[in-house]
């Protein structure tokens, strides 16, 4: 939507200490740990940047939900005064 995605991955007998969720700009990575029962390293690249301090993510019954909310642009333009 408009606010943000919204992930949903089948990760089965996989607790949330084994998994890394990592966010760098529009790039989101998630693996497991080298103690986890299974191997899953996927990474994804969405068309904006994700805001990272309001994302949030779910295990439950293994299904991993990540919320991932857009970073809104911030703009940079500068006003000048006229002579």
């Amino acid at each position: 939507d408009d606010a943000g995605w919204t992930l949903s991955l089948d990760v089965p007998g996989v607790s949330r200490e084994q998994l890394s969720i990592g966010i760098e700009g529009p790039v989101v990575r998630i693996e497991t740990l080298a103690d986890a029962p299974r191997t899953y390293r996927q990474a994804y690249e969405l068309p904006q940047d994700v805001d990272a301090a309001v994302s949030t993510a779910k295990l439950e019954n293994g299904v991993l939900t990540l919320t991932l909310a857009k970073k809104q642009p911030v703009s940079t333009a500068t006003q000048i005064t006229i002579n």
